[in-house]
């Protein structure tokens, strides 16, 4: 079976047997403590609820792994083009509900398809800061605005995330903090208009919850 192939029932079949099997060995192997519990929405396409775009930040490429495994609801993502040219892990994350995006071209069918997700109550999740920066706290890493213009085009809220380790890296058997913020209205963002500043200014403040939750509970 070819990733083109999976119909929706197929893909959400392979999705909820993989959390129900696999999430626990995935918390197991990365020691995951889940602070923030009471702030994990309830699957927004099984309830038909407003989707959210969840925001976090990237040191590593099980992020999505690990955060699915510690949430527990279903998360489409966006995931390097790159990714797709490699035959079975095209199938595999494809299967997940990821979705290509073209990176630092302003991929704007990538942009177009995450809009659709959120208005069709499939809650998606991206990361800012558009690549990895394993070893260096949030606060000092660059990001993207993508997110904001998302937001303002789909309505959505957004959900801030915050991975935290040790060592800012992900690693077996080294204890990962995943750390659920509180959902951000979309009408909290300053999205009234549609322009560059607002995009930017929209994510920063989103980014700004990402960092305050890693400061908060950096403890190591």
């Amino acid at each position: 079976m070819t990733a083109d192939s999976f119909s929706e029932g197929d893909m959400m079949g392979f999705y909820n047997n993989m959390i129900k099997y696999l999430a626990g060995f995935f918390c197991r192997l990365y020691r995951v403590e889940v602070i923030g519990a009471e702030n994990i929405p309830a699957d927004t396409e099984d309830t038909g609820a407003p989707a959210f775009l969840l925001c976090s930040n990237h040191i590593g490429n099980m992020d999505p792994v690990v955060i699915g495994a510690a949430i527990r609801i279903k998360i489409y993502w966006m995931a390097k083009d790159s990714l797709f040219r490699i035959p079975l892990l095209k199938q595999l994350i494809s299967a997940f509900g990821a979705y290509p995006v073209s990176r630092g071209s302003g991929d704007v069918g990538a942009i177009k398809k995450t809009v659709e997700q959120l208005q069709h109550h499939r809650s998606v999740g991206i990361f800012p800061q558009g690549h990895r920066f394993p070893g260096i706290p949030p606060e000092q890493t660059q990001i993207r605005h993508g997110a904001g213009m998302m937001l303002y085009r789909s309505g959505a809220d957004a959900l801030p995330v915050c991975i935290e380790t040790k060592s800012r890296k992900l690693r077996p058997f080294c204890k990962t903090r995943v750390i659920i913020g509180r959902r951000i209205p979309n009408e909290a963002l300053g999205l009234s208009e549609g322009n560059a500043q607002t995009y930017r200014e929209a994510t920063e403040k989103i980014f700004a919850q990402i960092c305050a939750l890693s400061e908060a509970h950096r403890t190591w």
